[in-house]
């Protein structure tokens, strides 16, 4: 394990103090302000935020509520996590001790099992009898797993009679009936799943939480938000909806060219053009250009036109793509950090690192490792004694963005719920 001051470091010059500085200074009122805002918006149940930090500005790329990647986290911090999903439970109802895992259907991927059995293990460590299935036995969606049952209004496994459904599943392929009007909660809400929920309402929720917190700081709400556009139906094999996302790049390209001039950032705008609803690291291009985007050729658009599940992609959001201007001290890859959270409790992470890609590409991909950020001795408070780009520092940042995020998801349900 690396020293938790030496981590990783930034490789460019144009640090944005003043952004580090007010959150590090704040952080009693950032602080008093989350806890007021938990008791309005409960978290759901877990989450994992994936964070791309350029030094000029820190924001949150992606949101998933059906998190994979357990088994990368720190493992000597094992009692952190138990602690915080003993909570996330007990808020729930202090009564449960079953618990069924509904796992993604792609078991033979043996990462994503990893995943599972780390998750099963920290459950399991809390207190709680753990059983984990899959919808369907197959990958055909229509079929479900005869061993799950519908009796009377309770789900069963078998004999298995959970008192709480955990999915690890983003139900893509829609919400299967066996899961409707049952008396077992079901973590997080059935309806977040990628068939209901999309990115750019997330984000809109996102937008509308940042601005009030940055008017707070008194600090540019654009240094921790991506900013979006959003079109109607897209079909990129025969180009239905092209000129609609030819319209939104042209004026997100404006925007983000706006910024870098006000802030003399010396870089190049992209935009990351991802599936509306979708997870995987599928459906996701980036473009440096409107002539790239008009100029796209046969295996581009393939590509673009089919997400998870081979599910056709006809909804897509752009967003302004944000430099990783963070290298592991160690190796000099290329770094960008993945909060993990039950609830509102944050339990650490890990830098996302791929060798074969650079600073402003997807590092969600094949070929990608994983090194734990540890939330021992940072994320919970700042440290006045150390650089205001100390890791210590840095991480309690991380965890301002990550939360920031989770309260838009805490919006998401919300609405849902009423």
């Amino acid at each position: 394990m690396f020293n938790i001051k030496t981590i990783a470091e930034y490789t460019k010059t144009f640090k944005n103090e003043k952004l580090h500085s007010e959150i590090i200074k704040n952080h009693m009122k950032i602080e008093a302000w989350f806890r007021n805002q938990w008791v309005k918006y409960p978290a759901p149940f877990y989450s994992s935020i994936d964070i791309r930090n350029s030094g000029y500005k820190i924001a949150p790329v992606d949101t998933n509520l059906f998190p994979a990647g357990f088994n990368n986290l720190d493992k000597d911090l094992e009692f952190l996590y138990i602690s915080a999903a003993q909570h996330a439970f007990e808020r729930l109802s202090p009564d449960l001790t079953k618990i069924l895992i509904i796992s993604e259907n792609h078991t033979r991927n043996k990462f994503y099992q990893s995943s599972v059995d780390a998750l099963c293990n920290i459950l399991s460590k809390s207190g709680y009898e753990i059983e984990v299935t899959t919808l369907h036995n197959t990958d055909a969606v229509e079929e479900i797993n005869p061993e799950l049952s519908h009796d009377g209004g309770i789900l069963k496994y078998n004999n298995f009679i959970p008192d709480a459904v955990l999915l690890n599943n983003d139900l893509s392929a829609g919400v299967p009936s066996i899961l409707n009007n049952i008396s077992q909660p079901i973590l997080p809400d059935k309806n977040l799943g990628w068939t209901n929920r999309s990115k750019t309402i997330h984000f809109e929720y996102y937008s509308d939480i940042v601005s009030n917190f940055s008017r707070m700081l008194e600090i540019d709400s654009w240094l921790i938000e991506p900013l979006f556009r959003n079109c109607g139906e897209i079909d990129f094999k025969t180009k239905q909806g092209e000129d609609c996302l030819v319209h939104h790049a042209t004026r997100l390209f404006a925007l983000i060219k706006d910024k870098y001039e006000l802030y003399k950032i010396n870089e190049k705008p992209y935009i990351m053009i991802k599936a509306d609803s979708g997870t995987y690291g599928m459906g996701i291009m980036q473009v440096r250009s409107v002539e790239e985007l008009t100029s796209l050729n046969r295996k581009q658009r393939t590509k673009m036109s089919k997400i998870k599940g081979g599910n056709k992609l006809n909804k897509v959001i752009l967003q302004e793509g944000i430099y990783s201007n963070e290298n592991m001290k160690h190796d000099n890859q290329v770094a960008e950090p993945v909060i993990y959270a039950f609830g509102s409790s944050l339990v650490g992470g890990f830098y996302r690192l791929h060798d074969a890609k650079n600073n402003s590409e997807n590092l969600n991909s094949p070929g990608m490792t994983f090194h734990p950020i540890p939330f021992k001795d940072a994320c919970i408070s700042p440290n006045d004694e150390e650089l205001i780009y100390s890791d210590t520092n840095k991480f309690y940042i991380y965890g301002v963005i990550a939360r920031l995020a989770i309260l838009a998801a805490a919006k998401e349900l919300y609405n849902i719920e009423t």
